[in-house]
């Protein structure tokens, strides 16, 4: 249960919110019930606090009308700066009466990644999933480093256009190879059982370790490739009552991923 107390605690902490303190805590227990405000943003703090050049952008974003909207941005002052800026963004909405997730933006600067840090950050919003009973996750994922990293952690990818684009890609930088063989085969043996499909399992092709440069789209691999495709879309589905417990029992057919460092994480 958020109080009108805990929105004035998030305003201390920096926060701006565009609605009075009752309002937006009445509004967030009636549309998004379970959400653990203040533990959510102490734990944002304590992981990127450090990281983020001041001042800071943060913001909290509650709309009743016309469909229930929830979103919480943070900011560094330079976020506009790709080596050095940090941004988040995470929003929540309803549809069709199933709550979704949307993970906005999530960039770190240049000097704390492959450190652990957006694994954290991951699994302190993934405790609140779980707490406010959220459906579904979706990610709109850059082809730097994102493309790589969602697939990892054991998100589908939706698109099969995009996905056919990355396979043109992996043609062109892994031709003649052994992987380029596996990479085909998981396309293939998905596509040809669900031409329509929806739930891609991308995270095999993150498990070839020559598909990495593909999915990250890392420029000096791949300039033989004349368009570069800028996303892709993924999604969990179906997150019931224990989200973290989901992804962990996926470890045991995938050993590369990302949710056994998040339950480590957790546990420290």
């Amino acid at each position: 249960m958020v109080s009108e107390q805990d929105i004035n605690d998030a305003k201390k902490l920096g926060y701006t919110v565009d609605v009075p303190s009752d309002l937006a805590a009445k509004q967030i227990n009636d549309h998004f019930p379970g959400l653990e405000l203040m533990t959510l943003l102490a734990g944002i703090e304590t992981l990127l606090d450090a990281h983020t050049e001041k001042p800071a952008n943060k913001r909290i974003v509650i709309d009743a009308a016309p469909a229930p909207y929830f979103q919480i941005l943070y900011l560094s002052n330079n976020y506009a700066d790709e080596d050095r800026g940090l941004t988040m963004s995470r929003y929540f909405e309803y549809e069709n009466s199933r709550l979704i997730v949307y993970h906005h933006y999530l960039v770190i600067p240049k000097s704390t990644r492959g450190q652990g840090l957006g694994t954290k950050v991951m699994a302190l919003w993934f405790d609140q999933y779980v707490n406010m009973g959220v459906k579904e996750i979706r990610v709109h994922a850059g082809l730097k480093d994102g493309g790589a990293v969602w697939a990892k952690v054991g998100f589908k990818a939706t698109d099969k256009i995009e996905m056919e684009n990355i396979l043109q890609s992996a043609r062109t930088i892994l031709a003649g190879t052994e992987e380029l063989q596996d990479v085909e085969a998981i396309f293939n043996n998905y596509y040809q059982k669900e031409p329509d499909g929806k739930a891609f399992p991308i995270e095999d092709w993150a498990n070839i370790d020559a598909m990495l440069p593909v999915l990250k789209l890392d420029t000096k691999s791949v300039r033989k490739i004349e368009k570069i495709y800028n996303t892709i879309h993924f999604v969990i589905l179906n997150v019931v009552k224990n989200l973290l417990r989901l992804l962990s029992m996926r470890y045991t057919f995938h050993r590369e991923v990302l949710v056994k460092k998040i339950l480590r994480y957790r546990s420290e």
